[in-house]
């Protein structure tokens, strides 16, 4: 699949339920890794409409806070990690769908 194929297939969903990041998804339990420069790794962690935030990390730190954060568009990206969002982004349609189903009944 092209790659902004999948960028218009990530923004649809997006747009129809919502941004949303890794922790609100059942059953996931790593972010997409963008990049790592020297220690320092960049995961996205919220998934916006043409857009995600990436929040940099020292895994070798104390802390779980973020050394800062950036925005970076899907098209930037390399093609793995949007196909990776759009794993993700359909797993957040899935469950969005259910909660939906669910609140309906």
């Amino acid at each position: 699949m092209q790659k902004r194929t999948m960028i218009n297939k990530i923004n649809a969903i997006i747009k129809e339920h919502g941004s949303f990041s890794i922790g609100e998804l059942e059953h996931v339990d790593c972010s997409p890794c963008v990049g790592e420069l020297g220690s320092y790794v960049g995961l996205a962690e919220n998934f916006e409409f043409g857009k995600a935030q990436v929040n940099v990390y020292m895994p070798s730190g104390f802390s779980s806070d973020p050394e800062d954060e950036y925005d970076m568009h899907y098209i930037d990206m390399e093609k793995y990690i949007v196909e990776e969002i759009l794993r993700l982004a359909e797993i957040w349609e899935a469950e969005s769908l259910q909660t939906e189903k669910r609140i309906s009944n």
